[in-house]
């Protein structure tokens, strides 16, 4: 099975993931991204944003894509370096 690249604009462009623009960049709700890319982003830096959806203001934690790239990035080599710190002590 192949699998398409995400991007940006993909992300952009589905109405399952809500997000704001806030200083002319865009910020993604974290909730709604881990349930599209079924993945933990509690390690991606975030900030605390209005979000208005169907008129209803709510603030939720959002990230920008690259915050959002880096978590996913950065997580499994996290997991491999302590897994071999680990091992040598």
């Amino acid at each position: 099975m192949k699998i398409k690249k995400l991007t940006e604009a993909v992300v952009r462009k589905d109405s399952s993931v809500n997000k704001v623009q806030f200083d002319r960049e865009w910020f993604y709700v974290i909730e709604d991204m881990e349930d599209y890319l079924n993945e933990d982003l509690s390690k991606a830096e975030s900030v605390t944003l209005p979000v208005t959806v169907d008129g209803v203001t709510f603030t939720a934690k959002c990230a920008t894509w690259e915050d959002i790239t880096r978590a996913l990035e950065t997580e499994p080599l996290g997991d491999f370096k302590s897994s071999i710190s680990r091992k040598k002590g």
